[in-house]
């Protein structure tokens, strides 16, 4: 039996659309294969990146808390130098606290014009 033209056409358009039905479960197989692996390394990398910013925020609050400690060691070393130098030589932190009081008092006590 002879086909004609639109025969021929229609069994064309038909195994064309059974191919491109076949293709497109292979893509959509292919693509799901895809996301899976893709989900799973951006897991994977997500830990591994909580893990790095949890590592840089304990050495963030270490180094803080070590420059907190050091600071108020320095504070308490001036401090100390401090009095140990007013009580060796008191006349001169009174006769330098009183050059400052008559220097301030002369600046505010000025008139303005």
């Amino acid at each position: 039996m002879k086909r004609t033209g639109n025969e021929n056409i229609a069994a064309a358009l038909k195994l064309l659309e059974e191919a491109a039905k076949q293709k497109r479960d292979e893509l959509r197989t292919l693509m799901s294969d895809k996301y899976t692996n893709l989900r799973s390394l951006i897991m994977e990398n997500e830990s591994s990146l909580m893990e790095s910013l949890t590592t840089a925020k304990d050495h963030a609050i270490e180094a803080a808390t070590d420059a907190k400690e050091a600071g108020v060691e320095k504070a308490r070393e001036i401090a100390r130098d401090v009095d140990e130098g007013v009580h060796q030589n008191p006349w001169h932190y009174i006769a330098g606290s009183a050059a400052v009081s008559v220097l301030l008092g002369y600046i505010l006590g000025r008139r303005r014009k």
